[in-house]
């Protein structure tokens, strides 16, 4: 009797046992529902493999006290309104062509969903460019920025081939650089749609004709400017020129003061001074 007592509560303490392991190292129920989950202990680092709510996962990392933690993302698309705007290259310059009337800005209104994938949530961990959900939004809204930077200088350069661009042929090519910045990206970030919510645009062909004006008036300012500086160069050669004359003249009078008298009484001055600059 007592040996089968001693049995069974060995084995009751087993099973708890058992239990409290299988309990412990359950990583499944950490993870709320919708989340990911990504094990980070002391012992392993970042694990690669993401947990998921509804699916079985058990790590050996958490039967040590104090070891390992999860950490929560939400896997879900993040849209974000963005704009670009600015001048067309020398813009401002090229506005004075036309007494600074022309307006040469752009702006540029896009609605941009991005994504990170459940594999790439790790990377991120991994590499230290994210630490919690925080970190993974601000991530995605600078590449929401980057990317709106990016579409806004391609339709431009479309539209300035083309001599301008249409609202549709500007959702295009929106299009287009967000499917390729998401293959540059490597699966790290998703462009997953763009929405051009805004569009304005200057005139290309008046752009193009004041681009065309400016270096014409840029070559006659250099050619004037060149003039000018030749000029105070001769100007500046000819004062030195002077004045090494006067002390040449100071000197020969310290040695001479006599000639001193015949400045004074002579009637053609000029002349005398010729003279007197060739004594030595």
């Amino acid at each position: 009797m007592k040996k089968r007592t001693s049995f069974f509560l060995c084995l009751v303490i087993l099973l708890a046992f058992a239990g409290y392991v299988f309990y412990t190292g359950w990583t499944q129920f950490k993870v709320e529902s919708g989340n990911v989950g990504i094990v980070v202990s002391k012992t392993s680092g970042v694990n690669p493999n993401p947990v998921t709510h509804d699916k079985f996962s058990w790590s050996w990392e958490f039967l040590l006290p104090t070891n390992a933690r999860v950490v929560n993302f939400t896997p879900k698309t993040l849209n974000f309104q963005k704009t670009s705007s600015g001048l067309l290259p020398s813009g401002k310059e090229y506005a004075k062509v036309f007494n600074g009337e022309a307006d040469f800005s752009y702006s540029f209104d896009f609605s941009i969903d991005t994504k990170v994938s459940l594999e790439q949530i790790s990377v991120l961990l991994k590499a230290g460019e994210i630490q919690s959900q925080d970190d993974l939004n601000k991530l995605l809204d600078r590449r929401a920025e980057d990317f709106a930077s990016i579409a806004a200088q391609k339709i431009l350069a479309a539209a300035i081939s083309e001599n301008g661009a249409d609202f549709e042929k500007a959702q295009s090519v929106a299009q287009e650089a967000a499917n390729e910045y998401s293959l540059n990206q490597n699966g790290a970030v998703e462009i997953q749609s763009v929405t051009l919510k805004k569009f304005m645009v200057p005139d290309f062909a008046l752009y193009k004709k004041a681009a065309a004006s400016y270096e014409q008036y840029a070559k006659a300012l250099s050619e004037s400017a060149a003039k000018n500086a030749q000029k105070e160069a001769e100007e500046s050669s000819r004062f030195k020129t002077t004045m090494q004359k006067m002390e040449r003249l100071g000197e020969t009078l310290k040695k001479y003061p006599e000639l001193s008298d015949m400045i004074k009484n002579s009637d053609n001055i000029n002349k005398t001074l010729q003279t007197i600059d060739s004594i030595e």
